[in-house]
Parts: structure tokens; sequence; C-alpha cells
């Protein structure tokens, strides 16, 4: 069986770039992340004109901080979980 086998390619294009891209299963996933990184590199664009290679910088930077911020929103989430059924379990207990 090929290396490839399974794999669509997709096509995308951001910042003006056009790329082929093999996805395992579901295109419908990297057209949504696709999406995504296109709406982070306009609103970066959109603060005037700089130069391609900073618009993706600049895009990166902000994944990442979107990245971060939901890591930390599901440890809280979390931790939250943990308070809520240790107590309810010392409830259940007496």
């Amino acid at each position: 069986m090929s290396k490839n086998a399974g794999k669509q390619n997709i096509e995308v294009q951001i910042l003006g770039q056009r790329m082929v891209l093999k996805a395992d299963d579901d295109v419908r996933h990297i057209e949504r992340l696709a999406s995504y990184v296109r709406r982070k590199v306009d609103e970066v664009a959109a603060h005037g004109p700089i130069s391609s290679q900073k618009i993706a910088i600049l895009a990166a930077l902000n994944i990442a901080d979107d990245y971060f911020k939901a890591l930390d929103e599901i440890r809280e989430f979390k931790r939250q979980v943990a308070v809520k059924s240790r107590a309810m379990l010392t409830t259940l207990d007496r």
C-alpha cells in the first residue's frame, strides 16, 4: 500500500500563496484550518502595509496566543471539575 493511500489533495491559498496539502480523511478540517489562518492573517494585514513575512510571523504569534489561552481555559475547567467532583464525593460519602 502506498504511503499516500487514502489521502486527498486540497488546495489552499494564504497570503497569495497557493499550496496543495494532503488531507488524511476530512478535507473540511483542512479547509477550516486554512480559513482560520486566513482570518488571522487578514486581521494583521488590516493594520497597515507590512511585509508578508511580518504578517505571517504576527499571525503565527496571534494563533499561538489563542492556543495558549485555550489551554489555560481547559486547565481551569478541569480544575473546577475536579474541585466540584471532590465536593460531590464528600457529600455522597456522608
